[in-house]
Protein backbone atom coordinates (compact mmCIF):
# COMPACT_ATOMS: atom_id res chain seq x y z
CA UNK A 1 0.00 0.00 0.00
CA UNK A 2 1.50 3.18 -1.07
CA UNK A 3 1.48 6.04 2.04
CA UNK A 4 0.56 9.43 1.03
CA UNK A 5 4.10 11.09 0.93
CA UNK A 6 4.63 8.80 -2.00
CA UNK A 7 1.19 10.04 -3.74
CA UNK A 8 1.71 13.54 -3.83
CA UNK A 9 4.41 13.67 -6.26
CA UNK A 10 3.19 11.34 -8.68
CA UNK A 11 0.08 14.09 -8.28
CA UNK A 12 1.91 17.12 -9.06
CA UNK A 13 4.01 15.52 -11.51
CA UNK A 14 -0.02 14.68 -13.03
CA UNK A 15 -1.11 18.35 -12.93
CA UNK A 16 1.90 19.98 -14.33
CA UNK A 17 1.71 17.39 -17.41
CA UNK A 18 -1.59 18.71 -17.60
CA UNK A 19 -1.12 21.87 -17.63
CA UNK A 20 1.85 21.90 -19.45
CA UNK A 21 -0.48 20.01 -22.49
CA UNK A 22 -3.39 21.91 -22.24
CA UNK A 23 -1.07 25.44 -23.02
CA UNK A 24 0.29 23.21 -26.30
CA UNK A 25 -2.78 22.65 -27.58
CA UNK A 26 -3.92 25.97 -27.28
CA UNK A 27 -1.34 27.95 -29.08
CA UNK A 28 -0.95 31.37 -29.31
CA UNK A 29 -1.80 34.77 -31.37
CA UNK A 30 0.86 37.25 -32.60
CA UNK A 31 -0.35 40.18 -33.58
CA UNK A 32 2.56 41.77 -36.16
CA UNK A 33 3.07 45.12 -37.37
CA UNK A 34 3.84 45.07 -40.91
CA UNK A 35 1.65 47.52 -42.70
CA UNK A 36 1.58 51.19 -40.95
CA UNK A 37 5.29 52.65 -40.49
CA UNK A 38 4.08 53.70 -37.27
CA UNK A 39 1.22 53.82 -34.78
CA UNK A 40 1.19 56.35 -31.59
CA UNK A 41 -0.43 53.31 -29.25
CA UNK A 42 -2.10 50.28 -29.36
CA UNK A 43 -4.25 48.58 -26.54
CA UNK A 44 -4.04 44.84 -26.40
CA UNK A 45 -5.87 42.61 -24.06
CA UNK A 46 -6.21 38.72 -24.38
CA UNK A 47 -7.38 35.44 -22.93
CA UNK A 48 -10.82 33.37 -23.63
CA UNK A 49 -13.09 36.52 -22.60
CA UNK A 50 -11.11 38.94 -24.21
CA UNK A 51 -11.65 42.02 -24.95
CA UNK A 52 -14.59 41.59 -21.81
CA UNK A 53 -13.67 42.27 -18.70
CA UNK A 54 -9.68 41.33 -19.34
CA UNK A 55 -6.55 44.15 -18.55
CA UNK A 56 -5.53 45.77 -21.31
CA UNK A 57 -2.11 46.87 -21.87
CA UNK A 58 -0.88 50.01 -23.68
CA UNK A 59 1.68 50.08 -26.27
CA UNK A 60 3.20 53.26 -27.26
CA UNK A 61 5.29 54.20 -30.66
CA UNK A 62 4.52 51.14 -32.21
CA UNK A 63 6.91 50.91 -35.63
CA UNK A 64 6.75 48.78 -38.53
CA UNK A 65 8.65 44.90 -37.43
CA UNK A 66 7.01 45.15 -33.79
CA UNK A 67 4.85 41.75 -32.74
CA UNK A 68 3.62 40.83 -29.51
CA UNK A 69 2.43 37.12 -28.57
CA UNK A 70 -0.12 36.42 -26.67
CA UNK A 71 -1.85 32.53 -25.37
CA UNK A 72 -5.17 31.18 -26.79
CA UNK A 73 -7.18 34.83 -27.87
CA UNK A 74 -5.84 37.95 -28.76
CA UNK A 75 -7.39 42.05 -29.17
CA UNK A 76 -5.74 44.88 -29.99
CA UNK A 77 -7.26 48.45 -31.04
CA UNK A 78 -5.50 51.35 -32.70
CA UNK A 79 -6.33 55.45 -33.11
CA UNK A 80 -8.91 55.76 -36.19
CA UNK A 81 -6.05 57.64 -37.39
CA UNK A 82 -2.29 55.95 -36.55
CA UNK A 83 -0.56 59.49 -35.86
CA UNK A 84 -3.08 60.88 -34.18
CA UNK A 85 -3.87 58.90 -30.48
CA UNK A 86 -6.81 61.59 -30.31
CA UNK A 87 -8.78 60.14 -32.98
CA UNK A 88 -10.42 57.41 -31.60
CA UNK A 89 -8.94 55.89 -28.44
CA UNK A 90 -9.63 58.14 -25.62
CA UNK A 91 -13.32 58.71 -25.13
CA UNK A 92 -14.98 56.90 -28.00
CA UNK A 93 -12.94 53.60 -28.66
CA UNK A 94 -12.26 52.13 -31.69
CA UNK A 95 -13.60 48.69 -32.12
CA UNK A 96 -11.41 45.54 -30.97
CA UNK A 97 -10.07 43.11 -33.39
CA UNK A 98 -9.47 39.90 -32.37
CA UNK A 99 -8.06 36.44 -33.36
CA UNK A 100 -7.39 33.47 -31.59
CA UNK A 101 -5.77 30.57 -32.13
CA UNK A 102 -7.10 27.19 -33.84
CA UNK A 103 -4.71 24.43 -32.90
CA UNK A 104 -0.88 24.34 -31.32
CA UNK A 105 0.14 26.56 -34.47
CA UNK A 106 0.63 29.79 -33.67
CA UNK A 107 -2.17 32.25 -35.39
CA UNK A 108 -0.97 35.88 -37.23
CA UNK A 109 -3.20 39.16 -36.66
CA UNK A 110 -1.93 41.97 -38.92
CA UNK A 111 -2.16 45.60 -37.23
CA UNK A 112 -3.61 47.36 -39.93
Amino acid sequence: MLKKTEILPGIFACIFTLCSLTHAVAGDVKLVSDTLDNVCGVDITWGPEAPNGTPVEVHADVTKGWSISKPDKLCYRRPATPDNCDSGMTQWKTQWKCAASAGPATEELSLK
